[in-house]
């Protein structure tokens, strides 16, 4: 099975989200099999910060092989629309998969293992995340976690400098707050600069949800 995720030009849509979220979706019947697709509400089709977010999710993951990073088989553009080929993961996502109860710890270990070694492959070729949370881990029918949602992905391989720990690292724009609030890291509140370890503070925030069933930082 194939996932698509499809925007829309703003007239065939009532519902507004961020440009590069993809949360709504619906089964269609496409060529020789069923397709489903991930369709987000599209006020963005044409415009630029949309097209920079769709272009960068795409060409980011066709070159991101690994076996528990989603695949994309294809992704084109057209007037009023744009798509994404993925692969469909019938598990849902881990934020549904906690929703259910606690996990036992074996399934944690696996999840943890597999998303560590996604995010690895991802930093070895200059790619830090910085959204990586529960709902942009998605689970196939065994359980197998894959990392996903590329979209607001930073390069630090085109352009960056080296820290005094003798890391990578880029500049964070001051335009807008990228992530989500209970999963972000500090340098992406403050601007500062990121480097691969904005994803694993990130991500160990998810692991201590998966231990302890609960958000580090919950509330408002």
């Amino acid at each position: 099975m194939l996932q698509s995720t499809e925007v829309d030009n703003p007239k065939n849509s009532d519902q507004q989200s961020h440009p590069c979220s993809t949360n709504i979706h619906f089964p269609k019947l496409f060529f020789w099999g069923a397709l489903y697709r991930d369709r987000q509400s599209a006020a963005y089709a044409n415009q630029p910060s949309f097209i920079r977010c769709f272009e960068t999710e795409a060409q980011l993951v066709a070159r991101l092989e690994h076996p528990f990073i989603v695949p994309l088989f294809d992704y084109w553009r057209e007037p009023n629309r744009a798509y994404l080929v993925m692969r469909l993961l019938r598990g849902g996502s881990l934020r549904s998969k906690l929703r259910d109860g606690p996990l036992d710890m074996d399934v944690i270990v696996k999840i943890v293992d597999q998303i560590a070694g996604a995010l690895a492959l991802a930093h070895r070729h200059g790619v830090v995340h910085r959204d990586l949370k529960p709902d942009n881990i998605l689970l196939d029918e065994d359980g197998n976690a894959y990392l996903t949602d590329f979209g607001i992905a930073k390069t630090i391989t085109d352009s960056h400098s080296i820290n005094d720990d003798g890391e990578l690292e880029v500049e964070e724009t001051e335009d807008a707050i990228t992530g989500s609030p209970w999963y972000i890291a500090p340098e992406q509140v403050t601007f500062q600069p990121i480097t691969t370890r904005t994803d694993i503070y990130s991500f160990g925030l998810v692991v201590y949800e998966l231990l302890t069933g609960q958000q580090a930082f919950g509330g408002k």
